[in-house]
């Protein structure tokens, strides 16, 4: 694996609380379905991406 950089690593987010903290609950035939244990959710969306995700915060302070 030469010429990859720690800057192509997709990272998966929590689409309700943006945490990182998120796990592979199930997998198999139907797909898979995600977990997050910092705030309860369960489905099967997850946030893929190279970029950084802003927290729920930071986007909080942006609508006042």
């Amino acid at each position: 694996m030469q010429g990859m950089s720690m800057d192509n690593i997709t990272k998966r987010f929590c689409p309700k609380c943006h945490s990182e903290n998120i796990i592979l609950w199930m997998g198999g035939y139907t797909g898979a379905m995600y977990r997050c244990p910092d705030c309860g959710y369960t489905g099967p969306v997850v946030i893929e991406t190279n970029d950084p995700i802003p927290s729920a915060q930071s986007e909080a302070d942006g609508e006042e």
